[in-house]
């Protein structure tokens, strides 16, 4: 674990704004999600963080990845061996290893993955037509539309077919000659309403019963992302979050049917540490504002794309008072935060912030020609 004197050291010798991505507390996420979730498969969502060395740090773990572009798909396969472990060739490792979780999907993507069984996520007709025409041998997963109630990020207004709708929809794919593999439903990012999960699984059991009656068979139940990282002391711990989690999938579901999941902020997020430089300070209105080196058009995306409120510590000791910080940028929709505890700073003084590996640097821009943060991985 990176300790204040570490993260401080390593600013002073490579600049900021510096972006640490420490790969052991990856490793120690994913392994404890497996023991806490022994029955679910993990695909990790690379959208969260789509760095080439997260995804070869996981693959040795037996990682999958859930992929919602054709860039995406070909970032898993530049960045892992041509066989897998076990020595199996390429279209069993993209048949075992990834998942294309976007609903909707490009004709001109569905071309390239043809000929690979590759698993993919529907939600209406008329992907099913187009899927049909393009990538007839894909293995399909029908995504359900499920309560998102309390979570961070809301998903279901934008994906998902009614579960009351779902099971015409699964036949209408059977009929077309097409296989269904299974079932899919997203809860949100960041849940911790456990609720959510409860009523998405009691919806999916009953399309996976609907199915049956109509003489189809489904053998794949996928629940999404959404397990909730300690960002602070409201967050559930997710080990009692988990035991509530298996005991109703088990109750639900019969040990034949597979589980998996999509994770991506769980693993991710606590991996990583921004540090920024004050660049300048101002008396606005009572305030102290200061400017610091990266900002919501950079690492600190996530204020805007994932309603994550980022908090800044600092190295300096001394009384605090609630300032603002800001961004570099001439946009003053750039500010990162107005109510922060920050002790008096001068100009080169250094910020960072914590858990911020995921949604972060996925989402940076270089708006103004300001340079992204230049990433440090830590990697025993």
């Amino acid at each position: 674990m990176l300790t204040q004197k570490k993260i401080k050291r390593l600013a002073e010798k490579h600049g900021t704004p510096l972006f640490i991505l420490d790969h052991d507390v990856i490793r120690e996420n994913y392994l404890r999600l497996r023991k806490h979730l022994p029955r679910v498969g993990l695909y990790f969502a690379i959208k969260a963080n789509s760095d080439p060395q997260i995804i070869q740090t996981l693959y040795p773990l037996d990682a999958g990845y859930d992929v919602a572009s054709l860039q995406e798909y070909q970032a898993v396969l530049e960045n892992v061996p041509k066989k897998d472990l076990r020595g199996h060739k390429l279209n069993d490792f993209i048949w075992d290893k990834i998942i294309v979780a976007n609903t909707i999907k490009p004709a001109s993507t569905l071309k390239q993955l043809t000929n690979f069984n590759t698993l993919m996520t529907y939600d209406n007709y008329d992907e099913l037509e187009k899927i049909k025409k393009h990538c007839p041998d894909a293995g399909l997963i029908c995504r359900l539309k499920v309560q998102n109630v309390g979570s961070m990020v809301e998903l279901s207004s934008k994906f998902g077919v009614e579960p009351g709708d779902a099971p015409d929809l699964i036949e209408k794919a059977f009929k077309l000659g097409l296989s269904v593999e299974g079932i899919s439903f997203h809860v949100g990012s960041q849940c911790c309403n456990i609720e959510n999960y409860f009523n998405a699984l009691e919806a999916s059991a009953e399309v996976f019963k609907q199915v049956k009656s109509r003489g189809f068979k489904l053998r794949l139940l996928n629940i999404g992302g959404g397990f909730p990282v300690p960002y602070d002391a409201t967050v559930p711990a997710f080990e009692g979050f988990a035991v509530k989690l298996r005991k109703e999938i088990d109750r639900l579901f019969p040990k034949s049917v597979e589980v998996v999941a999509e994770p991506g902020r769980f693993l991710v997020a606590t991996a990583a540490t921004l540090v920024v430089s004050v660049v300048g300070k101002s008396l606005r209105d009572g305030k102290m504002v200061y400017y610091v080196d990266d900002g919501v058009y950079g690492t600190l995306s996530g204020v805007v794309f994932d309603h994550c409120p980022y908090h800044f510590n600092a190295f300096k000791r001394g009384d605090a008072k609630i300032s603002a910080v800001v961004g570099p940028t001439c946009d003053a929709f750039d500010t990162v935060s107005t109510a922060e505890m920050l002790p008096d700073l001068e100009i080169d003084d250094m910020l960072y912030v914590d858990n911020i590996g995921a949604y972060s640097i996925a989402s940076a821009t270089n708006f103004n020609g300001f340079p992204k943060a230049k990433i440090v991985h830590i990697n025993k």
